[in-house]
């Protein structure tokens, strides 16, 4: 729970608890008493909350032993306080009770927290060792076809395929030292699109209408790296390679407050069988579902030959 919702609720249920106060200000019945107990409680768990939240109190500041042996000797002082004041009315008897229930409060709360903070670590490093597996899918899965399209390139034009090697060490050094990262500038991606785009259209020797339109309100944008390049790699592999005449691929790229959209469109032979997608598409869906869970959109459709996909990702 963030602090944002924490005082949310609280101060939602502080205000219903005052108000039943108020209106059983005058009443002489338990439940008045209950409620003020309620109310001291409430306040106590957010402010507890929020100190744990913070760290500005920490666990495993004391050592254990010597945490143990105050709450060993402190709780049966206390209880022997309440045993031997329970006949008498004053300032000790109602000090000795409060201090049992804060201490014993504090006691329940920090078990709590602590097995919750545990349980949330858990799925945190279970989710980055996910993402991480499929990071690692990425280069081998992409690399794999770009040394396919050097080998052919270099068979069939030795100059070209020299570029072809500069581009590919590009596209390399940010393949190793930036898809590690959480996110990247969207400049970066944009730079490793293009790369990409030169070094399929050096590939093929024929014409393709190829068209990247891109409207960025801050090329500075935080994303996750390597998320559209599996859906401009199928439009080549699915569209422009099997594709006898005609081929093209239009890609658009809008940036602005709300969000980053991503749009290819490629024309397809729709003679041609269709083909699993692989690897590359779960991949990325796996991927979405990791950083951007319920703040993402992907879709496609199929018209007139023409395979459109979009992807949208959704500011926080």
């Amino acid at each position: 729970m963030t602090q944002k919702k924490l005082f949310k609720y609280a101060a939602i249920l502080l205000g219903f608890i005052i108000v039943l106060m108020v209106i059983l200000r005058n009443s002489q019945s338990e439940l008045f008493t209950i409620l003020s107990a309620s109310l001291g409680l409430v306040i106590f768990y957010t402010l507890l909350y929020y100190l744990f939240q913070t760290e500005k109190i920490k666990f495993g500041v004391t050592n254990p032993i010597v945490k143990y042996l105050f709450y060993g000797i402190s709780i049966p002082l206390l209880i022997y306080g309440v045993q031997v004041t329970a006949g008498n009315d004053g300032f000790f008897k109602n000090t000795v009770r409060i201090l049992l229930a804060l201490e014993i409060t504090y006691l329940i709360f920090s078990w709590i927290y602590k097995y919750r903070k545990g349980i949330q670590k858990l799925k945190n490093d279970k989710l980055e060792a996910e993402l991480m597996l499929l990071k690692n899918q990425i280069n081998p899965h992409f690399f794999f076809n770009t040394l396919n399209n050097l080998y052919s390139l270099i068979k069939k034009d030795a100059d070209a395929a020299q570029d072809y090697v500069l581009k590919l060490s590009d596209l390399m050094r940010f393949t190793i030292y930036d898809s590690g990262k959480e996110t990247v500038h969207l400049k970066d991606e944009i730079h490793y699109l293009i790369n990409f785009i030169e070094l399929q259209t050096a590939r093929y020797h024929k014409d393709i209408d190829v068209n990247f339109e891109k409207a960025i309100k801050n090329s500075e944008a935080s994303v996750a790296p390597l998320l559209f390049i599996i859906l401009l790699e199928n439009a080549f592999k699915h569209g422009v390679e099997k594709a006898t005449e005609g081929a093209f691929v239009h890609i658009e790229l809008i940036e602005d407050d709300s969000k980053i959209s991503f749009k290819v469109k490629n024309n397809f032979d729709e003679e041609e069988p269709s083909e699993n997608s692989g690897i590359g598409l779960k991949n990325l869906k796996d991927r979405l579902n990791i950083l951007y869970s319920n703040s993402y959109q992907l879709s496609h459709s199929i018209e007139n030959g023409i395979y459109s996909t979009t992807l949208e990702l959704y500011k926080k």
